[in-house]
Parts: C-alpha cells; structure tokens; sequence
C-alpha cells in the first residue's frame, strides 16, 4: 500500500518465560519499518501483548535484543523513548478524574522544556489529536463522564500528542463500535502515509488484513506466519489454527483474505 519505510524498530532473538510459568515466547525476528501497518494476530495466549510489552521496553526480555532506531533500547531513558515510541496498552487507568484536554496535553510531556508549560508547537499538536481522534467536541469532558470506547480514543489522543515514529497499539479497537473501528483503522493508514511505523494487536483479523500492510501470526509464543495478508491468511493456515468452523473468503474491493464462521445444518435423512 505505501512506499518503501526504514526499519525504526528491530528485534532479535526475543525470548521470555513468565516465573512458574511453562509457557515460553520465542520470537526469532521483529521488525516494524516507517509507511507500513503491521497487524499482529493470533488466539489468546499467543504472546501477542506480551511482545509488544517487550518492544515498548515496558517488559524486559530473559533475552534478546531490542534496537530503536539503531540504539539499544536498554540504554536509553525513558524521555528519549518517548519521543520515538507511542505505546498504548489494552487497559490503560488513571488515578485522577483529568477532562480530555487534560489526558492529551500529558502526552507533550517528552517534548515540554522548563516547567513544563506547552508552547505554540505542543498546542497545535494537542487540536490536531483530538481532532484526528474526532475527540474535539470532548475536550472539556471528565473521564469519568465518557464511554469505554471514548475513553479509548482519549488515550490514543494523547499518544498521538507524543508526535512519535512508531505507534505501538495493543487491543486499540476492542470497546468501540464499527463506525469507530473502520475509523480507527483508517487513521492507522493515514498515518502511516505520513511516515510513521504502526504495530497493532487485533483479535479482529479481517480488520486486520483489509487494512495492513503486513501480518505476524503468533500462535503458543511462536511466528508461524509473516508477510503480506494474502500469504499469511490461507485456508491451510487458518485451519490450522483455529479448526474447521471457518470460510475464508475475498473482500470484494480489495481482493483480500476475509473469515466468516461456518454455519452447520443438520442433515437431513
């Protein structure tokens, strides 16, 4: 869908076990480059969160290496990374009822100086993710006043305020409606266009591979599939994974892979 990006973010030989646990993630190669959405899929307990924990440096591997924009990711401040690095959890809480605005001027934070006060740069910044977020006309509300899904898009807001190179966004669409959904997701390509690296966790894979430019398929902590939607998403795959209770077919405006679950009959005798 884009041109060419740079690899902004690179991982190696990620690999992590959970105290008392038996599950293991091993993931070999992670990449995510500038221009490109990367949709990464796969049922529960794949490891789909937990690498994207590991690729924002909120969680630290057993072992592997984590480079950001050719540096290494342990050796730099967490300031430093937040103004290459967006990075939104599946659940994200605050301590305090903030209004809206509030929520998206914090996400300035890396790029405030002295006081901390917002220039003219860090306003512009904050009209234009509460207005990308379609978020504007709730800037004055308390959180504690808005909806699951607003809340959502009052957070993503903020990240965005962050202005950063890479957006690494977990579960980002599981409280909004389908309006939002198709909203959200086409936000995602437009900022890709612009130049930025996305990474989403989506249990949603035809959101997934309409609007992706590739796809990473985690299945028990391990990549079975990566590539472009067409090559990832086939019927062999796909049942596989998740048994025989699913037609694929093709989305009849961009040709791409689609699932739809079966619908058993009786059969008559």
């Amino acid at each position: 869908m884009n041109k060419p990006g740079k690899i902004i973010i690179e991982l190696n030989n990620i690999y992590h076990r959970f105290p008392g646990s038996d599950w293991e993630l091993n993931i070999s190669e992670f990449t995510l480059s500038s221009r490109k959405v990367l949709g990464i899929i796969g049922p529960n307990g794949s490891g789909k969160s937990t690498l994207l924990r590991i690729a924002a440096g909120v969680l630290e591997p057993l072992r592997g290496a984590i480079r950001l924009e050719n540096q290494e990711l342990q050796n730099l401040d967490r300031l430093t990374i937040a103004r290459h690095m967006g990075y939104l959890p599946q659940e994200v809480a605050s301590l305090y009822d903030f209004t809206v605005e509030d929520v998206v001027r914090m996400g300035r934070y890396a790029h405030t100086k002295g006081f901390g006060s917002l220039d003219h740069s860090d306003l512009d910044a904050v009209r234009y993710s509460l207005e990308i977020t379609e978020m504007d006309t709730l800037r004055k509300r308390p959180l504690s006043h808005l909806s699951g899904g607003e809340r959502k898009r009052a957070f993503l807001a903020s990240v965005l305020a962050q202005q950063p190179k890479i957006l690494l966004l977990d579960e980002p669409t599981s409280a909004l409606d389908i309006h939002y959904q198709v909203q959200f997701f086409r936000l995602l390509r437009i900022l890709a266009k612009k130049g930025m690296g996305v990474a989403v966790v989506t249990h949603d894979i035809n959101f997934a591979s309409l609007f992706s430019d590739g796809l990473m398929f985690l299945v028990e902590g391990r990549c079975i599939a990566t590539g472009p939607p067409k090559h990832v998403l086939t019927g062999e795959t796909m049942h596989l994974v998740y048994g025989k209770d699913i037609l694929m077919g093709q989305h009849p405006e961009s040709d791409r892979p689609y699932i739809l679950p079966r619908i058993f009959t009786e059969k008559k005798e």
